[in-house]
């Protein structure tokens, strides 16, 4: 498939994807009473290591650039299983923290969707502490910026702004919008839409933008900027398969926006 047809298919998916992050079974309707209940809290959501800030409480974020340790794939992967990204490149948070290279962005899958037959997948993912060389856990907020291809660059700028404006598929908790999707899949003149550079938003559902990566079918969807969505309360981003199963393999490059808290906004 080219990447103008594979960017249609795309559209068209985004139509009924729904963000169940912050859930224990991804079948129960966002905001339901079932959903609050089954939410994990602040304090249960990582026993094991220093909890996150909340969003409105931490700083400017810094990318931080690494790489996953392990496969991810939403057809195998459940609830509470660890997500480990080696940080490649040594980088500083904005109130001056180091983080050398090798270090460990450490989280978990808060929430898994396999895409069955023709559904959509998801995998909700927080990324909590920073294992930094010596053993220190230093607890952060996170927002992955991007997700490259294994042996490719990724494509994200440092603010995890999308790199180009785009049409709107929707402004619904749905996330759905069939018809702003179908004004999207052709260009001038009827011809096929071209593919979107990765980091273009091309949907929006409540205060969350989904938006594109360099991984095919595979989009990202994030607080808007200045925004806090209460689904994202808790989730560092939601990867979004677009009726496809996400599957990055070991060695996947990402962009993961980092803060250690204190003052500012995302």
């Amino acid at each position: 498939m080219n990447k103008s047809a594979s960017f249609v298919t795309t559209l068209v998916a985004l139509a009924s994807i729904p963000l169940f992050a912050q859930q224990s079974s991804p079948t129960t309707p966002p905001g339901s009473a079932a959903s609050q209940q089954s939410a994990p809290s602040a304090e249960s959501a990582s026993p094991s290591a220093p909890m996150a800030t909340s969003a409105a409480a931490t700083g400017p974020m810094s990318p931080i650039s690494g790489e996953l340790t392990s496969k991810l794939d939403s057809k195998t992967m459940k609830a509470g299983d660890n997500v480990t990204v080696q940080v490649k490149t040594a980088g500083k948070t904005a109130d001056g923290t180091e983080i050398p290279k090798g270090s460990k962005l450490v989280g978990r899958v808060l929430g898994v969707k396999a895409a069955g037959a023709g559904d959509n997948s998801q995998v909700v993912l927080q990324f909590d502490h920073l294992e930094l060389k010596g053993g220190q856990n230093l607890p952060i907020h996170s927002q992955i910026q991007s997700i490259g291809t294994a042996g490719g660059a990724t494509s994200a700028s440092a603010s995890g702004a999308p790199s180009a404006p785009s049409p709107d598929a929707s402004n619904s908790p749905s996330g759905g919008g069939s018809a702003g999707a179908a004004q999207a899949q052709t260009g001038a003149g009827g011809a096929p839409a071209a593919a979107p550079a990765p980091g273009t938003v091309v949907a929006k559902t409540g205060m969350i933008n989904i938006s594109t990566t360099a991984v095919p079918g595979v989009l990202l969807a994030n607080n808007a900027p200045g925004q806090q969505d209460p689904r994202m309360a808790q989730a560092s981003s939601i990867l979004l398969g677009a009726k496809q199963d996400i599957q990055l393999n070991d060695g996947t490059p990402m962009v993961v926006g980092v803060s250690t808290g204190g003052g500012g906004g995302q």
